[in-house]
Parts: structure tokens; sequence; C-alpha cells
């Protein structure tokens, strides 16, 4: 048979001269996997060129501009005396692996977020321009990309706030939060002065972002706006003082202000041919006094503003109105009291994190990199926003999963995403057991029927062509971070739990003869998955779960402990899932994180989650270090990235705001203080940490199968009780860290536990689906 590709491979390697010693590197490179039976995913063709350009274009500039202010970590990249620096070598790429973190701001129900990184950068748009802002304190310019600054969350995690300390004491504060007016969108930036003397403050328009350079080519300034590209970019309040602008070969506009010849404010206009196009205006800051700017989001023509732009700045509402708003939308759903105050607050962060990455009929797990849909990410976003009462954003994301489907039944949101049918079908069935909305899921059953098909149909012809490892789903690319191109049990695994869901919900839609058809479709599933398992492991003496049939014990392992949770086909206890955990925890952790050496090259954030969840399920107390590394490794407004830096703590893979990290922290937190069970169970208190012996616990309109809970857990000494009362259907209450004995199935109720009982938190596994 002929090698096509091979034969392509080689006529082009004889036209740009590359020898067969690069050609075996990269004949070879495929068989690191499955081979590509079909085109890798076209749609992250234009995410990975955009990539490799910036990254290119990014390394080049800064080379012969030193002088330059750049972005907070390409500034320490460059450093040599920085343990941020990274040697570039002959590699022509310079991109952001060491600090890629940032925190999304945005409005309820909008499609647009921006971001702040840890500096206080304003960036609008992924691949776009930034605002900076920087203060003249007598006759030194503090340059937040440059110092060591504090950074918090504010007001329910609607404003993010940026200080920096001033050589002659106090401090400068920069706000940042996005608001609305009337139909319109924008994100306000403002400064006040905390020193007690007169400042100077500049709003600098820059050409890059938290990821790289942007390409900036038109920068206009008048009295009232700062024009990019044609777009009006930055709106401003009053009249500027002093005016600079510059381009890539005559210099960075700061030094126009370091040198004292910004001009006074007249319109100015240049145009870059290098798309490095920059400029700054400054105002004086007298104490106490707060300057504000606002850029329209998105920052697009159909954005101009239609009214006086000086009234829109100065009369649009307030950081403190933002948070109100906020705070109302938060009312909605679950909410909780925690002992521990910053476990607290980043909760409160993260609820509002989580709606803002909800757009109109859809869900991102990031504003920045990864700000576009996902099934899977969406997954574990959906699950989050339902388990804490936030079903109406649920449900708008879901309600577009019928037009996201394909004629023959695939959901499609990447190709190759294998795992898709499976996470779709999921979602669909867990928000319908927290809400119970019968109309709702009859609207969406002819979607779960077609899904359900077409995963039995795909595995099946996959089994007629692969004796191997039959009735698996194909090589795929929805476990990215397991590995290379190949057949992987995650995917099977989700779509083993989507046939299970798909049989339950053909059950309570009246349908039994679907119902029982996918039923034993599943069971033929099982039969085939697991059987593979057993030849991919037949060699070891110690049961376990690797990544896929192809591989033995590495890394991406820890992709198959789904089986557990959250998809619940395996219980915390089975000796795939211990003798899963027990290898990662003897070869892939480095502290309570869990280090993935594949792709990420970091320590997991989510991915450490999924394995404090099953430790959680096991009832084991080491679950609760894993969410204090957490924690620990938070930025200070209570974000994470997809993976961490080992060295400088910062982010080195994906989003720097990732949703997904985010979604498992408030699920973990949940399943901590409630959860299901599949036996008509609701465990309360599976995991109570010895930090908290002694102090009251609260947790009001919990949504839980079939209803919703509130209770209260108080003190008198050292015995604790339980207070606690049901709204809607009733289940078997349990608490398994005051007592693994005790239950209920009164509708409410209070109970005093023995000291001795309740000294810690007891194994308490869930029972399969």
């Amino acid at each position: 048979m002929v090698d096509w590709r091979a034969a392509v491979l080689r006529r082009l390697a004889r036209r740009f001269h590359i020898g067969e010693d690069i050609l075996r590197h990269l004949s070879t490179l495929q068989r690191f996997g499955e081979r590509f039976e079909i085109k890798a995913p076209t749609e992250m063709v234009p995410v990975g060129a955009r990539t490799l350009a910036r990254a290119i274009r990014t390394r080049a500039a800064p080379q012969i501009r030193p002088d330059w202010l750049w972005p907070y970590w390409l500034e320490r990249q460059l450093d040599p005396t920085d343990r941020s620096f990274t040697p570039r070598g002959h590699l022509p790429f310079l991109t952001n692996v060491t600090h890629r973190n940032w925190t999304a701001v945005g409005n309820p129900g909008s499609a647009w977020e921006a971001v702040v990184d840890p500096s206080g950068l304003v960036t609008m748009r992924p691949d776009g321009w930034s605002l900076d802002w920087w203060i003249r304190d007598g006759d030194v310019w503090v340059l937040p990309s440059r110092i060591d600054r504090p950074q918090c969350v504010q007001g329910v995690g609607s404003c993010v706030r940026t200080a920096v300390n001033l050589p002659g004491g106090g401090q400068a504060v920069a706000d940042v939060y996005a608001l609305r007016v009337a139909d319109d969108e924008y994100v306000a930036l403002e400064v006040t002065n905390h020193a007690g003397r007169p400042l100077t403050l500049a709003f600098a328009l820059r050409p890059y972002d938290p990821e790289g350079l942007a390409v900036v080519q038109d920068v206009g300034v008048s009295d009232e706006t700062i024009m990019v590209d044609g777009e009006p970019a930055v709106l401003l309040e009053t009249r500027p003082e002093r005016v600079a602008i510059s381009t890539f070969h005559s210099g960075d506009c700061l030094q126009q202000f370091r040198e004292g010849t910004a001009q006074t404010i007249r319109p100015v206009h240049t145009r870059d041919a290098a798309g490095l196009a920059n400029a700054a205006v400054s105002y004086p800051l007298q104490p106490d006094q707060t300057r504000r700017v606002l850029m329209p989001l998105p920052p697009t023509p159909g954005t101009r503003p239609a009214r006086d732009i000086s009234a829109l700045v100065r009369e649009a509402p307030t950081a403190a109105e933002i948070a109100e708003r906020w705070q109302r939308v938060l009312d909605r759903g679950l909410r909780v009291r925690l002992p521990d105050e910053r476990l607290q607050e980043a909760v409160d962060a993260n609820r509002t994190y989580q709606l803002v990455l909800h757009d109109p009929g859809s869900i991102t797990p990031g504003p920045m990199t990864y700000h576009r849909f996902w099934f899977r990410d969406a997954a574990f976003q959906l699950m989050a926003l339902d388990r804490w009462g936030f079903y109406t954003e649920a449900a708008d994301v879901i309600d577009s999963y019928p037009e996201r489907q394909r004629h023959d039944g695939f959901f499609y949101s990447q190709w190759h995403e294998w795992d898709a049918n499976g996470a779709a079908i999921m979602s669909i069935a867990e928000h319908y057991r927290l809400t119970g909305d019968r109309h709702w899921l009859v609207r969406l059953m002819p979607a779960v029927a077609k899904g359900a098909d077409w995963i039995d149909r795909t595995r099946k012809r996959r089994r007629a062509a692969d004796a191997r490892d039959p009735g698996l789903l194909p090589p795929g690319v929805s476990a990215e971070h397991l590995g290379p191109y190949d057949v992987y049990y995650w995917d099977n695994f989700f779509a083993l739990r989507g046939l299970c869901d798909a049989a339950y919900l053909a059950d309570e839609t009246g349908h039994p003869a679907d119902a029982a058809r996918w039923r034993a479709a599943a069971d033929d599933y099982r039969a085939d998955i697991f059987t593979s398992i057993a030849r991919a492991t037949r060699h070891s003496a110690r049961p376990y779960l690797p990544a896929g049939p192809n591989r033995r014990i590495d890394a991406g392992m820890i992709g198959s402990l789904v089986a557990c949770y959250p998809l619940e086909l395996l219980d915390a206890d089975d000796p795939l899932i211990a003798g899963t955990v027990d290898l990662i925890r003897e070869r892939f952790t480095l502290g309570p994180a869990f280090y993935q050496a594949i792709a990420h090259t970091g320590l997991g954030t989510y991915l450490t989650l999924q394995l404090a969840f099953v430790e959680l399920l096991a009832g084991d107390p080491v679950a609760w270090d894993r969410l204090r590394w957490m924690l620990d490794a938070a930025t200070p407004t209570f974000t994470w990235p997809e993976a961490i830096h080992p060295q400088t703590g910062g982010g080195c893979m994906g989003d720097g705001h990732h949703g997904w990290a985010s979604a498992d922290f408030l699920s973990f937190v949940r399943a901590m203080l409630i959860r299901d069970t599949t036996d008509r169970r609701t465990a309360v208190l599976s995991l109570l940490p010895p930090e908290w012996h002694g102090a009251d616990v609260e947790v009001r309109d919990a949504p839980v199968h079939g209803g919703s809970l509130d209770y209260r857990l108080t003190w008198t000494d050292d015995r604790p009780t339980l207070a606690w009362s049901w709204q809607g259907t009733a289940r078997t209450l349990i608490a398994p860290a005051l007592d693994p004995d005790w239950s209920s199935a009164e509708p409410e109720g209070e109970t005093t536990f023995s000291p001795a009982v309740a000294a810690g938190t007891r194994r308490t596994p869930i029972p399969r689906r």
C-alpha cells in the first residue's frame, strides 16, 4: 500500500533541502501514539498558528529594544537575576511560561471579558493591546510591571485592586471592574491617590498582553479618546495635561515622560508598520483624588459612544454599585459560611468568576487563551454552576447543545473530541437530577437519543476494525493533557457514563425500550473497556488504570481517575482506583501537588483536585492537604492557571485564569460540605478539617437531588451539633466526619454527636452508579 503521507513529506523535503535525518525525526514522531488516521483537528490550527507567530515576534523585539517597558512576565523572563529568567537558546520563540496569571472581569450574562495581569495591566481581548498605569512620585516614575505590588479582589470578585507602594510613602491604588451603561459594556480603570501629596498619573496604551506582543499599527489621541486601529479604545473623563506617542523605531513613549519631553495635550496620531505603536496621557492626581477611564467591551466600532464621553465616564456606575449588583446575582445560589476566612473569600470570588465565564448560550474555560467552547470543560463548569444553584445559567448553556450536535449525533465542538457525547449527556442528566424539570428534559431527549446512539455505533465500528482493543472509541485528542494522539480510557469512561445516563433519562421520560437498549449497550461497553484494561496491565503485579491501552505507568494515568469522580463508574475503594492513586502518590506528586510531566510540565491545578476528589470519596484526610495547596498556590485574586511552574509559582501552561480549575475548586468545597450519593443518600461534612473543630459551619439553599438542604454545625465545648432542614423530597442524611454510623431520614432535626466519634474523617466510599 502506498504511504501517501511519506511521499508528500519527501517531496516537500526535497523542495526545502531537508535531509533524511530530519525526515526520520518527523516520520517517527507520530509513532509515540496512534498513527494519525485522519487529519488533526483543523479548529486548533489558527490557535496554534497565532501562538507561534506571536512567539516569534515576541522573541525578536525585546532583543533590540531592551530599554522598553515590557509586561510583568517578560520583564522577569528577560532578567538574568530573576528566578523566572528563561534562556532562549536556538529556539526562535519567546512566550510566557513563568507567569501565566491573570484575572477576568466582566458583566453577568455577557459574552466578553477583560483580564488584569499581576501588575494591574488591563487587556481587553485576546491577542490585543493593553492599558497600563504609571505613577510619578517626585522625580521618580513608579512602574507596576517592574516592582512587587500587592493585589487583591474586591466586591465578591467583581473588582481587581492593585496597589503600589510609593518611594515617598503611601500608595496609589488601581481598581478594575466591568460595568454596563444602557446596552453598552465597559471596563473601568480608576486610580486613587492614597499618598497624602500630589502625584502624576499616566494611562498608557501598550502594544502587548500577558501572552506576548500584539499588533498595534495606528494610534490617535484627542482630548477625550485614545483610538487604536480606528476603534475607540480608551474614553477620557477630562482633557489630559500631557501626551506622548511613539512607534517601535522611535522608542517607548515612557522615555518622553522620563525626559520631560511629553507634549501639552493636542490631537496627535501615529502609524507604525512594525505594529508597536504606543501612547500615554497624564494627569495631576491630588491627595485622595480618583481618576477614571473607560474602555469599551468589546472594543469594536460598534461600541462607539453615542453620548457625551466626559459625562459617560463621570456618571457610569461605581465599583461599589457594581459589587451590589453582583451580590444580588450571587444571592440566588448556594451560600456557605466557613470558619476559614481565606477559603471563604476564594469561594465567593470563584462563584463570580464562573458567572463571568458564562457567555450567552456558552461557557468558556478561560477569558484569554481558552475563550472558546468545549464540551469537556463545560461539563466540569456546568457541574459547578448547577451544584452551586445557578440553574438558569447552566440551562442556558445546555439549551444550545442540540444546535451543536451534528446530524449523525456527534456533539461537536472539536473534531476527535470523543469524550464530548458522554460529557454532554452527563451535563443534561445532572441538571435534571438537581432541578427535576421534566418539560425541559423532554425537549432535550431527541439530542440525548442521537448522542447515545452515536456512542454505541462509533465504538462498534471500532470493534470491527481493531482486533487488539475492540469496542473502544477511536484515537483522539480529547484528553490532550494526557499525551499524544491516542486511544484513551478517559474518552471511553465518559462515553460509558453517557450511555448509563441516557438509559436513566429514558426511564424518566417514559421510554423503557430505549432505556433497556442503552443499558444493555452500556453493559457490553463496560465489558470491552475492562477487558482492554486487563490486557494493558497484564504484566503488572499491581492493579491500576493506565491512560490508555498503549500506555503503562505514567503521569497520564491521572485522567483515568475520572472513572471514580465525577463519573462514578468505580468506587473509591475499587482496587483499580486505589492502585492508581497509590502509584500517582509514589511517582507523580511534588508535595501535595500532582506534577503533570506530560504536555503541561507543571503542577496541575484541576489535576491535583482530580486526585483529591478520589481521596475525599475514600475518606482520606490528605484531600484537605491538596485543597490547602490549591489555596496557597492561588493568585492573590484567587485564580489559577492550568498548570503552575514549580520554581516561580506562576502559571506555565494554558489560560492564566482557568475556568476548569475554578470550577473544580468550587465543586470540591461543595463535596466536602454536601454531596449526593447514588443510593438516595446525601452526605454532609464528608471531611471536617482539624482546624474547623469548635468552629461553626452554615450551608443554605444547597441544591441536592430532588430538592435543597439547609444545615448548620455548632459546638458546645467539644460536642458538635448538626441541625438540618429539607425542602423538596427528603433523603437519608449521613455525616461521615461526625459519625460514620449515623443517619437520619427525618425532613428536619437536630443531633448532638459524641466528641470521640467526631474526632476525624472516616472512610465512606460511595456506591457505583
